[in-house]
């Protein structure tokens, strides 16, 4: 999330005046820990150890693929001084003390658990270390200095002191004012090659996911949506689905139709036989390529918000260039589809399911349902892929209604067909590239991004967890539509760019009509970096130069940037491609790393093969390097499937992909070789989870500009 959508969310927030941000360590405020247990020590809500001496750590930011079970646990480990996998990690509850210091909600997303975890969770464990070890050393009559918490065990000298036998002891200190963190030189497992601590679980089938959980005497449901966005339910007739195999029930819920069964096949079955009778709604006629067509126009009509301008304008001499990029609608396509199961319970609702936000499901399940948030109990699990779409908690509160509505447990579970057609999806988006050229030389790059707004659908779901529940619901709608035609994420990594022309512009234009969006990996970097990227190159090429030339020649040499694309230029000995490949590059920065990409592909017969992809990152400081390097090769192969085959289209309102027939992923034969350099720093560190994404798209089609002479200005790439 960018400083200026921080900023904003603040800014609303105060304007509401009563968001309290402040993340407190003790964890010793008016609100219990959810995990809390009588006889355990419990110097924070992180960190507890209990009398039979088992450190448990609660993972606040949840394990999608993304490595924070391991990455997390490390951090914790470090300041214990003992190896990652003696922690016991559960599935944190909703705490306050979990709340994100920049989205002021508990949540995971934005390449930020590790960023934001680095200094807070070295912290909480450091005092449950400083605890133990006063405890022990007055245990023992000797100074703290003495005692050493190591591998599990304090020692005083040779003596071995199990820390469970403390706990009491320690639970009477008073907690220390200060602590100290272990310096960079004295890490043990901080940027080592740390076992990941779910590997295991995860190659050998136990590790369970939101799906596995498990309820006795459950029902399986389906539910059927409206298949235009939207739209309504006007009528049903379900008389056909009566006396079908383990069917028990079918009920009107908010619009939609559910059918509980005694298993997923039966409820699936009973639901192909129920008559429905839709009202296609507001968006009924419009299509993608009429959504195209307006921004377009748009683009050339509309003046938009400055979201940026450097230098003077009239610094724009020489010719004027300009063309037009476009990218689609994309779905989040996770392995695991949504499901939740919900409970009725004697003082409310009880749910388990996979979340990215556990405190916005909480607030969502208690508008739809009416109970109060205490009634709400959330059990969060592994997560069988993210990527942004599980921050939106539609299928949570879908669960709970039903179990509602019917009286009984019940286990919702999305088809492929229900996830690809009901996503909330990264918006479609145009961008207008233009640029005057003297001579040899770039005097100006000015950009207009035209695009729906995230920010304008997001927004108010957040400020119904931070402002006051009395506000009328109007209120929210209100601060989104404020702040939608200001959306951040429409223009990130467009701004603040490294290349230095005199003079820079970039301008803002919403598009009002649109399907439900959601933040997709990456976010808006990952159209952005294909827009400039994609025109960077274009611009080398008219200048006469070569793209990794022009590049240099225009950004600052002590720049990030600068050096992680020499770095990767090297490491892929640029202009140096075997004999019938070609090569295309892109750096971009998010999330506060800055990755660079150069890629290699062929063209036989109208046919692309992408052989190989060379990335370098710039991560700050590393906390498991293997890890990062499974995520900048995860977030290449994501980006690359966007790439070449990622497309979502509307007709009449709905979506037209299904499933995989239509909505392809890269196979594994069709994956390139993936090389990673990691580039040393001792910069804190910066966001591993989505910064491989952007830069792979504009890579890809500048090596096929250099292969082809094909100018690709649209996602996904198709040769002509």
């Amino acid at each position: 999330m960018s400083v200026s959508r921080r900023n904003f969310i603040k800014g609303s927030a105060l304007l509401g005046g009563s968001l309290v941000v402040g993340v407190s360590l003790t964890g010793c405020g008016p609100t219990p820990l959810p995990h809390a247990a009588a006889g355990d020590l419990q110097p924070n809500a992180f960190i507890q150890l209990t009398p039979q001496g088992d450190f448990i750590m609660q993972l606040h930011k949840v394990e999608m693929g993304q490595g924070t079970h391991t990455g997390l646990a490390t951090l914790v480990a470090e300041e214990l001084n003992m190896p990652p996998e003696m922690l016991r990690i559960e599935h944190a509850q909703f705490h306050p003390d979990f709340i994100d210091p920049d989205f002021y909600v508990m949540l995971t997303g934005g390449s930020s658990s590790v960023r934001t975890s680095f200094t807070p969770l070295r912290e909480a464990a450091a005092m449950l270390s400083q605890l133990l070890r006063q405890a022990a050393a007055e245990q023992q009559g000797v100074g703290i200095e003495q005692v050493q918490l190591r591998d599990g065990s304090l020692y005083v000298g040779d003596k071995q002191i199990a820390p469970g036998s403390l706990v009491e002891m320690a639970r009477q200190l008073p907690q220390p004012e200060t602590l100290e963190l272990k310096p960079a030189t004295e890490f043990r497992f901080i940027g080592k090659q740390n076992t990941r601590l779910d590997a295991h679980s995860k190659s050998t089938g136990t590790a369970t996911f939101g799906i596995d959980a498990q309820y006795p005497g459950a029902l399986s449901a389906v539910l059927l949506r409206c298949p235009h966005f939207g739209g309504s339910l006007k009528g049903f007739d379900a008389s056909a689905a009566e006396g079908s195999p383990g069917l028990v029930q079918v009920l009107e819920v908010d619009g939609a139709v559910a059918v509980l069964a005694d298993n997923y096949w039966h409820a699936r079955q009973a639901a192909n036989k129920i008559q429905l009778d839709w009202d296609k709604g507001p968006l009924a006629g419009v299509s993608s390529d009429a959504l195209r067509a307006q921004r377009h126009e748009l683009a050339k009509t509309e003046e938009g918000k400055v979201v940026e301008e450097l230098g003077e304008a009239s610094a724009a001499t020489g010719e004027r260039f300009e063309v037009i990029y476009d990218v689609p609608y994309l779905a989040h396509a996770t392995m695991e589809p949504m499901n939740a199961l919900a409970v009725p319970t004697e003082n409310g609702l009880e749910i388990w399911s996979g979340m990215q936000g556990v405190q916005l499901a909480v607030d969502a399940v208690a508008r739809a349902t009416g109970l109060e948030k205490s009634q709400i109990q959330v059990h969060n699990h592994f997560l069988g892929g993210g990527f942004g779409r599980r921050i939106q908690n539609d299928y949570v509160v879908e669960a709970a209604r039903i179990a509602q509505l019917s009286g009984k447990p019940v286990r919702l579970i999305w088809s492929r067909e229900d996830d690809t057609r009901h996503d909330y999806y990264r918006p479609n988006s145009s961008a207008l590239m233009a640029a005057t050229v003297d001579g040899d030389t770039v005097s100006s790059l000015q950009i207009k991004a035209v695009a729906p707004s995230i920010f304008g659908q997001f927004l108010p779901l957040m400020t119904r967890s931070l402002l006051p529940a009395w506000l009328p619901g109007g209120v929210h709608e209100t601060i989104g539509d404020m702040a939608a035609g200001s959306d951040p994420a429409a223009t990130e990594g467009l701004i603040h760019s490294p290349y230095q022309f005199p003079y820079k512009r970039s301008n803002y234009v919403m598009q009002e009509l649109t399907a439900p969006l959601g933040y997709w990996r990456s976010v808006g970097h990952s159209q952005n970096a294909f827009f400039i990227e994609g025109f960077i190159d274009e611009l080398a090429h008219r200048t006469g130069r070569n793209p990794l030339d022009f590049r240099l020649a225009n950004m600052d040499k002590a720049s990030r940037h600068y050096r992680v694309l020499s770095e990767v230029a090297k490491r892929a000995d640029w202009g140096n491609p075997p004999a019938g490949q070609f090569q295309g590059l892109a750096v971009h920065e998010s999330f506060g790393s800055v990755v660079a990409e150069v890629v290699t592909v062929s063209v036989d017969g109208g046919q692309l093969k992408v052989h190989k992809v060379v990335c370098a990152v710039d991560c700050g400081m590393v906390v498991n390097p293997e890890i990062v390097v499974a995520q900048m090769e995860s977030g290449i192969i994501f980006g690359l499937t966007a790439a070449l085959k990622g497309e979502i289209t509307l007709q009449d309102g709905a979506v037209q992909q299904s499933n995989f027939h239509d909505y392809g992923m890269l196979r594994m034969p069709e994956t390139p070789e993936i090389e990673v350099h990691l580039l040393a720093s001792t910069n804190p560190p910066s966001g591993v989870g989505e910064p491989g994404t952007p830069p792979i798209a504009p890579a890809l089609a500048n090596a096929i500009f250099a292969a082809t002479g094909q100018r690709l200005r649209q996602l996904p790439l198709r040769l002509s």
